[in-house]
């Protein structure tokens, strides 16, 4: 259940990737991959989003990836107009596209920026152009305009050094200089030789994910041996696929280093670091359960019952907490800001506290229960009028199988409330028959009978002679009766039968020596004669039985 969920998890990031990760630049897949539009906080005052450094990157990206130059040139801070400034916006983005490798995610989203430059809190780094005579870095400016509010906009000390990186970037890459044209033609923000190298590299990494899963499988294996003594590891085959999707994600990473354009370049990044946190995850918490299903089997062979819960609960929690921790880094790799979005968690917690209180009232009942340790895996107990031993102890229910061999299984919320009587704690059993002897036994064979079961009971090595009593203690109209108490030493109940079945033939034979008998059920018969009215003779009569 849990792997089929972090499945899905999987497939609705990798279709969510699109919408949290920029879209690429080129014409021919800007149509299918453009974000939506910017939100009111990131948009702000202004139609075009320059209100915030991302804003403005990403809409000057945008606008340059439609050749919409006349709309890229209101994201400088240029006194050129026209032909000129639309030229400047296009070497710009030649350079972006070439040069730069700019995180559009963790671009600040706040009107006032990162503030990380202190003495120039108008001024945001946003990324550094690598060129053959040096870097080139890439700056922000916030400016206002009028009485409009201020926007950023790619500072004037920037556009100066964009026409002599131009040159250096415009270079063709020495491959495609002797490739045929239709070979460098753009698909995806990729060139169209370089898309056919990634088709290639699938079926080598699904076949790479399989010998990784192999060579995983033999490590645990070995080391399954070590532990419990078995070689076989049945669950080793659900790492293949994780193990698929971490190389994909490494594959799209490294493919996006050769992407065209700076939103390839995110964008295959994000697919890549997307895929490889899924991948790792969903591999951890598989490692996790082998891990955990290991433990539990060395336990049962050490007949470690108490701890066999707590190794289960380890697993699960452990399982929990990776998947929570995975799905925050792919948040954080999103942009998100975690601190908002903890404090957003809390509140909601509080509402999911009260809408789920039976799910978190049965949480909290079985880490009780796994902690205190009332119950363990394998005691046998009755719980209300149920009967049984314990097979398993969840975060949501324990579950019971019984003498029937049915299972019964319990919310631990509500067995934390429950009278529990637990068997297997016993540290002795009680021995407490009643024997009626026959109403004819007379006082010597009586005496006899006592003193015989006595002797009997403390020189028994299983039973307690300190607490073992033997008490002649009423007459009945048919009997007369002796009660046996004690308390014998067993580490089960089937050796407490046996040495029960011990004891109790041992008293039948000194019932039996003595002379004497138990008593047995007695039933007289009266018959009376009463004359018949109706009879033709004062002699003839009719007989009455009666019972006692």
């Amino acid at each position: 259940m849990f792997a089929r969920s972090l499945k899905r998890l999987v497939l609705l990031a990798v279709l969510l990737v699109p919408a949290v990760s920029p879209p690429m630049a080129h014409a021919q897949a800007s149509s299918a991959l453009l974000p939506a539009a910017p939100s009111r906080d990131e948009s702000g005052d202004d139609p075009m989003g320059r209100s915030t450094p991302r804003g403005t990157v990403l809409g000057f990206m945008k606008a340059t990836g439609r050749e919409d130059y006349d709309r890229a040139a209101s994201f400088l801070d240029t006194r050129q107009h026209g032909a000129l400034a639309r030229e400047l916006a296009r070497q710009l983005q030649t350079i972006l596209d070439r040069e730069t490798s700019i995180d559009l995610a963790h671009l600040s989203r706040q009107p006032e920026g990162s503030l990380a430059n202190a003495q120039s809190p108008n001024r945001e780094l946003v990324g550094v152009a690598h060129t053959s005579s040096g870097k080139v870095e890439i700056w922000l400016s916030r400016v206002q305009r009028g009485d409009n509010p201020p926007i950023w906009l790619f500072s004037s000390e920037t556009l100066r050094l964009v026409p002599e990186a131009y040159e250096q970037a415009a270079n063709i890459s020495a491959i495609e200089q002797h490739l045929p044209g239709w070979l460098t033609a753009t698909f995806f923000s990729l060139s169209l030789w370089r898309l056919c190298i990634v088709v290639i590299s699938l079926p080598l990494t699904l076949l790479g994910g399989s010998l990784l899963a192999r060579l995983v499988a033999l490590l645990l294996a070995l080391l399954s041996s070590r532990i419990v003594g078995r070689t076989e590891v049945d669950r080793a085959q659900v790492l293949v696929t994780p193990l698929r999707l971490i190389l994909f994600g490494a594959l799209f990473a490294v493919v996006g280093n050769y992407s065209s354009s700076l939103l390839g370049r995110n964008f295959w990044h994000s697919l890549g670091n997307v895929l490889g946190v899924f991948g790792v995850t969903w591999l951890a918490t598989r490692l996790v359960a082998i891990a955990s299903d290991l433990a539990v089997a060395r336990l049962r062979q050490i007949q470690s019952w108490d701890k066999i819960a707590l190794a289960g609960l380890l697993g699960r929690l452990s399982q929990i907490g990776l998947a929570t921790v995975g799905v925050l880094f792919v948040l954080y790799l999103a942009g998100v800001n975690l601190t908002a979005a903890l404090t957003g968690l809390g509140i909601g917690g509080i509402a999911v506290a009260f809408a789920a209180q039976r799910t978190l009232e049965n949480l909290f009942g079985g880490i009780m229960i796994i902690s205190d340790r009332p119950v363990r895996i394998g005691d046998i107990c009755k719980i209300g009028n149920v009967t049984g031993t314990v097979v398993d102890i969840g975060l949501r229910s324990t579950r019971i199988r019984t003498p029937e061999r049915t299972i019964v299984t319990i919310a631990n919320g509500q067995l934390a409330t429950m009278n529990l009587e637990n068997y297997t704690f016993r540290d002795k059993f009680w021995f407490h028959p009643l024997i009626s002897l026959s109403h004819d036994t007379t006082v010597d064979q009586l005496q006899t009978v006592l003193s015989r079961i006595r002797e009997r009971l403390n020189t028994h090595t299983n039973v307690e002679s300190i607490t073992s009593r033997v008490s002649f203690i009423s007459i009945g109209n048919a009997s007369q009766d002796i009660e046996i108490s004690a308390y014998v030493f067993a580490a089960s109940d089937t050796e407490f039968l046996r040495i029960q079945e011990e004891l109790l033939l041992g008293v039948l034979d000194i019932v039996e020596s003595a002379g004497t008998a138990l008593a047995l059920p007695t039933q007289v018969t009266h018959v009376l004669q009463q004359p018949d009215a109706d009879a033709q003779g004062p002699n003839d009569k009719t007989p009455i039985i009666g019972h006692r």
